[in-house]
């Protein structure tokens, strides 16, 4: 085997070794693929990042020419760091991460001032992930059923129930659940809808979990026993009503209550104006400058008397 052979051989034992890096990104976040060089750049006369099985450039630059053009869905989402290539880092970021970047491969080819042939450096595969939201669980007391939902996240959830018996009260794991997912036609995230009988239990958990992201999210709702939540509505009706009821018959007391006050005090009125009369004659009889009447019993007397004499 000739130098040049070996020298190949050598070059491209990296490439054939090398096993791409799981880089964790998550749906509209940002993940940096690092590469660092053992080797000063000053001896780099270019480098660039590819998709791997595509001929797609995310990242491209010559220390003397114009730099080759990038794909488009990358155009505005790669970011380099070109005051650290002097240090031999030539790790770039990916902005606005989506579900079609999952499972992705991107590696660096480098080329030295030393040699002609390239070498692929750096090698890292993206694993990208999206946290499930709003989770909706429901009861249906008819068909002794839960029903719980989850939108918004990736890849494909496990749905695990379990239920809390009514009789025992132990915790049980719950089986049968039937479960479908959706994708979104342009997200591509997904949707999740499961279903699970809830016969003879106290209480129900749903829990959604995310396999890649290793997080997860759950709700407990408490199971009525037949005609148990329409008594309590009627319960919560009949106390509204008993509230309203109150109010207004201590309205009407109170409304009576005056009315007895208001008819008690315009006699008494009347009655203290009389007893004022009164005194104010009492008070013109006594006084010493009220006419006397015995002038006039008198005059009567001698009239009587003349008449008699006649």
């Amino acid at each position: 085997m000739s130098s040049s052979s070996l020298m190949i051989l050598l070059l491209c034992a990296p490439i054939m070794d090398q096993i791409p890096v799981p880089l964790s990104a998550t749906v509209g976040g940002s993940v940096l693929i690092p590469c660092s060089l053992p080797v000063n750049s000053t001896s780099i006369r270019w480098f660039y990042w590819a998709e791997d099985g595509s001929d797609k450039l995310l990242f491209h630059w010559h220390k003397s020419v114009q730099t080759a053009p990038v794909a488009d869905e990358y155009k505005n989402r790669r970011q380099g760091f070109n005051t650290e290539f002097s240090f031999g880092n030539i790790s770039i970021r990916l902005n606005n991460v989506s579900v079609g970047d999952d499972q992705k491969t991107f590696w660096a080819s480098v080329g030295f001032d030393s040699t002609k042939l390239l070498r692929r450096q750096c090698m890292s595969s993206l694993q990208v992930s999206a946290t499930y939201q709003d989770l909706n669980l429901t009861i249906n007391n008819t068909l002794n059923s839960a029903i719980c939902m989850a939108h918004g996240g990736y890849p494909e959830p496990e749905v695990k129930w379990t239920g809390q018996n009514k009789s025992s009260s132990e915790q049980l794991k719950l089986k049968d659940a039937q479960t479908s997912h959706q994708q979104h036609p342009t997200k591509k995230t997904f949707s999740v809808t499961s279903t699970v009988s809830v016969k003879e239990l106290k209480s129900v958990t749903c829990l959604v979990y995310n396999p890649r992201s290793n997080q997860s999210i759950e709700k407990t709702a408490v199971i009525d026993a037949p005609g148990e939540e329409l008594l309590r509505d009627h319960l919560t009706i009949g106390v509204f009503i008993g509230v309203i009821a109150a109010i207004l018959f201590l309205f009407l007391v109170y409304f009576v209550y005056r009315k007895c006050q208001e008819s008690q005090e315009g006699p008494q009125q009347a009655v203290n104006q009389e007893d004022s009369a009164a005194s104010g004659v009492l008070a013109g009889k006594n006084s010493p400058d009220a006419p006397s009447n015995s002038s006039e019993g008198d005059v009567s007397e001698d009239f009587l008397l003349d008449n008699l004499a006649v």
